[in-house]
């Protein structure tokens, strides 16, 4: 999926219909306002008011309407960060301390 925006939303006007084309993994926020959409080949019709999203869990064509005056946005999928070292050692630090609290020999 290509979109990109200069703005922090997209302002829809009342039925004012976004195409989104192959935008699997992104997020529909409904900054205010209310939306309606649905993806191809899905059964499910999503309503989203405001501070509500929506994972688009499909490529193919996905139909977001306003249903009335809507900010809108759509979000990239969010990159996964590979763990740390800090991390790794305080995840095992913490583990240490789970087993201790239960007893068992770390």
């Amino acid at each position: 999926m290509k979109l990109e925006l200069e703005q922090d939303g997209l302002c829809l006007k009342p039925k004012q219909l976004l195409k989104v084309r192959d935008g699997g993994g992104h997020t529909v926020l409904c900054q205010s306002g209310a939306l309606w959409l649905t993806q191809h080949g899905d059964p499910r019709d999503v309503y989203l008011g405001p501070g509500e999203s929506f994972l688009l869990d499909r490529n193919g064509l996905t139909l977001v309407q306003a249903l009335e005056r809507t900010t809108v946005s759509i979000l990239a999928p969010a990159v996964r960060a590979a763990p740390t070292a800090a991390f790794a050692k305080q995840a095992y630090a913490t583990a240490g301390q789970m087993r201790s609290a239960f007893g068992a020999r770390a």
